[in-house]
């Protein structure tokens, strides 16, 4: 039976470095008559326009346009903000931030170098350079500074994931995973240890996958994207009844899952021999994304193996107006070559 495309499940955590600065939208400070600051942008701006020398206020904006990626007025904020206290290095951070949302890496460096002129001791410029450098692929320089927030702060789980994340892109998988433990050694919360762990041991097929999916749905158990990698493992295993009744919490969770549809028609078709079902998934898959030529193709396979040919025939066709000289769809034709 031809092996139907599987949807594969690629690390999607992107590294975050964790920050004393308030969330973006927020201010909790006290106003000097000990009222409650406004928040959001009218209020912070209303504020501003009373005191337009206060240099916090002008950073909380900042933050507020950039996660509304309004870059070239979150600039201006930090800029006037650096202007009137230049030697404050949380300011510096911020900025970093606005240059690396532009992708602007060298500005970006540039900012958190300064930063760190100001305040040699700060581990949060330290670990946002080892990102830097970790996207350009400076393994080097990305374990050393991360080693360097560690000799300030040994109890910091991050540094050790980002030494983690470094390892398992530079290839070196002992390294990684003992990183990986020491960051849950210093935070047994960490939910993006538990699925790098889990992506790891998924990848040679150890079933180790299974305890770090699952201790990363204990953390979040409404959790998509550990619940998508643990019914991948058994999808991949093999075992159909588990990776069944994880797909389908996951499209309890999010019914418009097309992948989720998909692989479970895969799983019918190919583990449980189930046509008419797979038929069934394929079909809600196609209905959420008409252009999906490999549910096309597989849909066509079952409708063979029913000895639907006609419609095999017209649905292996489909496929090819949307991936011409797709191989697995041409073979299909020629295997109901005159049936």
């Amino acid at each position: 039976m031809k092996k139907a495309l599987l949807y594969i499940l690629l690390p999607v955590f992107m590294i975050g470095i964790s920050c004393n600065r308030q969330p973006a939208g927020t201010v909790s400070e006290e106003t000097n008559t000990g009222e409650s600051t406004p928040t959001g942008l009218d209020g912070i701006t209303a504020l501003i326009n009373k005191d337009t020398s206060n240099a916090i206020l002008y950073q909380q904006r900042a933050m507020i346009y950039l996660s509304q990626r309004d870059h070239n007025k979150a600039m201006r904020d930090m800029l006037a903000a650096i202007q009137l206290d230049p030697g404050n290095a949380s300011y510096l951070l911020t900025l970093s931030d606005i240059y690396l949302s532009m992708g602007l890496l060298d500005n970006c460096a540039e900012s958190l170098n300064k930063a760190l002129e100001l305040d040699p001791e700060n581990t949060e410029s330290m670990l946002k350079l080892s990102e830097i450098h970790l996207i350009r692929k400076n393994y080097r320089e990305a374990i050393e500074n991360a080693d360097k927030a560690i000799i300030i702060d040994k109890s910091n789980p991050l540094p050790y994931f980002i030494k983690g994340y470094i390892f398992a892109e530079a290839g070196d998988t002992v390294n990684a995973i003992k990183s990986y433990l020491e960051a849950i050694d210093r935070n047994q919360e960490y939910y993006d240890a538990y699925m790098q762990l889990g992506l790891i041991y998924s990848t040679v097929g150890n079933h180790l996958a299974i305890d770090y999916f699952n201790n990363a749905l204990n953390i979040d158990p409404q959790s998509i994207e550990a619940i998508y990698a643990l019914a991948m493992f058994y999808h991949q295993a093999g075992d159909a009844e588990n990776a069944i009744a994880a797909y389908n919490k996951l499209l309890l969770l999010d019914p418009q899952n097309v992948y989720a549809n998909y692989n479970l028609g895969y799983v019918h078709l190919v583990l449980m021999g189930d046509f008419e079902q797979a038929i069934g998934f394929f079909d809600k898959a196609l209905a959420l994304k008409p252009d999906y030529f490999e549910a096309i193709y597989n849909l066509g396979y079952c409708y063979e193996l029913l000895g639907d040919y006609d419609m095999a025939r017209n649905l292996y066709k489909d496929v090819l107006e949307l991936e011409v000289n797709y191989e697995k769809a041409i073979a299909g034709l020629n295997r109901i070559y005159g049936k």
